[in-house]
């Protein structure tokens, strides 16, 4: 860790002392960063403070202006400033955080004081010494705080949505003024959630319309052959079945005689009967809806010739 004084009343009323680093990356334009430090008053001192920042630029920026040889006020607006009220713990350490959108080409961390004693939020204290902080714990990460309800869909009979903005540490209020960190969508509508964020101060929207789906969407038809060549060329060598992927299907196929040749649970469009004879086999097949869990049954016959 280490210590500087945010408030000075001696050499000069606008005493200040600052902690500067350079970031191991440059920061990318456009991109939201988040800043945090963790800090703590000093014993002793004769005041406290509200005013300490973090200061984000291209150039190394260590030109204060001075009266003599002492350092003075570095008069800036930081990217990121604490607003949470005078820091006067002197056992815990206190976070100070926020997040900016950068420039592009920021490299320098300048940490400390940036507002004159006029606007600086300051109290008396007990004590002997100008406010001094330790700080410690010091990081800048890139961050987003975007949330995404997904694109717009469409909702079948029967079924249920759940909606999820997935924002850690975040208050939602939903358009209903519910404030559960998921939704449940039965209902076509438009629905929209606030998350705000209040370590950071931060709020975000995202909106999504649910439509209600026709049958051909929520149930589309099963397209079922009545005829397949599984003779090696590639060309109708299986038992396709279009639209499947939208059911669990079950499946079973008799030969001429009644005697089961084939079945499943779960049919995948792999059925070719590659050591059956030439000749008219008969299935039955059950679908179920894996949108609203509708069943339909299909029975015909089906033609192998090779």
């Amino acid at each position: 860790m280490i210590g500087i004084t945010l408030y000075g009343s001696w050499i000069n009323d606008n005493y200040r002392e600052y902690l500067q680093g350079k970031l191991t990356n440059s920061l990318r334009r456009e991109k939201r960063y988040c800043g945090e430090l963790y800090t703590s008053l000093s014993n002793y001192c004769k005041g406290a403070v509200e005013n300490i920042g973090m200061f984000f630029s291209v150039d190394t920026l260590w030109n204060f202006d001075t009266i003599g040889t002492q350092p003075g006020l570095f008069s800036t607006n930081p990217q990121i400033e604490n607003h949470k009220g005078i820091i006067t713990d002197t056992v815990n350490w206190v976070k100070v955080n926020g997040s900016f959108i950068a420039n592009g080409g920021e490299k320098y961390l300048v940490i400390g004081n940036f507002r004159d004693n006029l606007h600086s939020n300051y109290i008396d204290l007990v004590g002997i010494m100008d406010p001094y902080y330790f700080i410690d714990d010091v990081s800048v990460c890139e961050c987003s705080f975007d949330i995404n309800l997904g694109e717009d869909t469409t909702l079948c009979e029967g079924e249920g949505i759940i909606l999820n903005p997935d924002l850690p540490n975040a208050i939602y209020t939903w358009q209903d003024s519910s404030h559960a960190a998921t939704y449940e969508v039965k209902q076509p509508g438009t629905y929209w959630v606030r998350a705000y964020v209040a370590d950071y101060d931060i709020t975000s929207t995202d909106t999504i319309v649910i439509s209600a789906g026709d049958n051909n969407i929520c149930n589309p038809p099963l397209t079922i052959p009545n005829v397949i060549t599984p003779n090696g060329d590639s060309q109708n060598d299986n038992f396709v079945i279009q639209n499947a992927e939208t059911y669990d299907i079950a499946l079973q196929i008799y030969n001429r005689w009644g005697n089961i040749i084939y079945e499943t649970t779960n049919y995948q469009n792999d059925f070719s009967c590659n050591n059956c004879a030439d000749g008219v086999y008969f299935y039955v097949l059950k679908a179920k809806s894996k949108r609203n869990g509708r069943e339909k049954d299909y029975k015909g016959s089906l033609t192998i010739i090779k």
